[in-house]
């Protein structure tokens, strides 16, 4: 929050309503959010927020439970039958998080040779 204010250039005087942000960091097992208001110079913490049970691996998990459903009505495949398939889908979907979040348009999900040779795609977005 610090390193925002100090370089932000469109910060309001102080005399002005502040910038309300919210910083959002998802680690692999936890969250943490922040709030925070800004003026120019000036920097207030609002509100904090952790939760140690909620991270990217509970986000990864929503993916391949997602996944593992759409390829089974669409492939009629048990994808949860085959441990090294449960993993291959599970990195796959790690990937997806990451262009998930840099991106605002459908992302494409595509295995080569995913389970008996059969290769699979799906969307998110």
């Amino acid at each position: 929050a610090l390193n925002y204010g100090i370089y932000k250039e469109d910060l309001p005087g102080c005399d002005e309503n502040p910038k309300i942000v919210a910083f959002v960091d998802m680690g692999h097992s936890a969250l943490q959010v922040s709030v925070c208001a800004f003026n120019k110079g000036k920097l207030k913490v609002l509100s904090t927020a952790f939760d140690p049970y909620l991270g990217g691996k509970d986000f990864d998990q929503r993916l391949v439970e997602y996944f593992c459903a759409e390829f089974r009505s669409k492939y009629k495949m048990d994808v949860k039958s085959k441990a090294r398939a449960v993993l291959r889908l599970t990195q796959e979907c790690e990937k997806l998080k990451k262009l998930l979040s840099s991106n605002s348009t459908d992302i494409l999900l595509n295995i080569e040779c995913f389970m008996d040779d059969i290769d699979v795609c799906g969307k998110m977005n």
